[in-house]
């Protein structure tokens, strides 16, 4: 008989499954006799040694006893000579259901000492919970980047040498609705190209505008990929 000590085994069923183990038991044919006896005995061998016993291995004691009184009694057998009021039936159900989530926490126990020293990167994929930031959909461009580009538009726009004056009428809305007819069918704009398609200074103007609303409602993403490139669009959200 080994020493064993109370405190070293989570409860009854992993003291018996210790059992089954060492003595390599059939679990579905626990020797009743022998489970109880060698059970008894570590409790008893606890006491010796001033141990604290938790109820539960009581209670399994008094349940190994019960079933081992019932085991001397004659049973009912059917026609295939299986024994169909086998007392150990509940045990092993117990036992099964313990192994299987036994196994579970001590995989989770090694995936955790295995892990403990790893640091993940985070995903690149940005979630909001919050009303999102608009810095966050400028991919390395910086407003100065889209500014100066409307900045040359607005230099660059024709000059005339007499005026007409009258009141250019050009909604921020306009303009959005303006800068979503002009993506193609990968969702992507050149800023570029969108400049050379506004005939006046206002509308460049108003169209700046819309696109900063554009992104700080986070409907698009602007990002360069060299210094001094041009500036892609993207949209993010379904046109409505």
């Amino acid at each position: 008989m080994f020493n064993i000590k109370i405190e070293n085994f989570e409860g009854p069923l992993d003291l018996l499954l210790y059992f089954i183990k060492r003595d390599k038991i059939d679990i579905y044919d626990i020797p009743i006799t022998q489970i109880t006896n060698e059970y008894i005995s570590v409790i008893d061998e606890a006491k010796k040694l001033d141990v604290s016993i938790a109820g539960e291995f009581l209670f399994m004691a008094s349940m190994l006893l019960r079933i081992k009184t019932q085991m001397l009694l004659p049973r009912q057998i059917n026609d295939e000579s299986l024994d169909i009021e086998d007392p150990r039936i509940d045990l092993v159900a117990q036992l099964l259901e313990y192994k299987k989530y036994k196994s579970i926490a001590n995989k989770l126990k090694n995936l955790h000492f295995e892990n403990k020293g790893s640091f993940f990167r985070n995903s690149s994929k940005v979630v909001y919970d919050q009303s999102p930031n608009a810095s966050d959909f400028l991919n390395e461009v910086t407003l100065y980047d889209i500014s100066k580009i409307f900045k040359d538009a607005v230099n660059n726009a024709p000059t005339q040498d007499s005026f007409e004056i009258y009141r250019e009428t050009v909604s921020l809305k306009d303009q959005q609705d303006f800068i979503l007819q002009q993506f193609n069918n990968d969702k992507i704009l050149s800023l570029k190209n969108l400049v050379k398609k506004l005939e006046t200074k206002l509308k460049i103007i108003v169209t700046f505008l819309a696109l900063l609303e554009m992104i700080k409602r986070s409907e698009i993403i602007c990002s360069q990929k060299e210094n001094f490139e041009d500036i892609e669009i993207k949209l993010i959200i379904a046109e409505a």
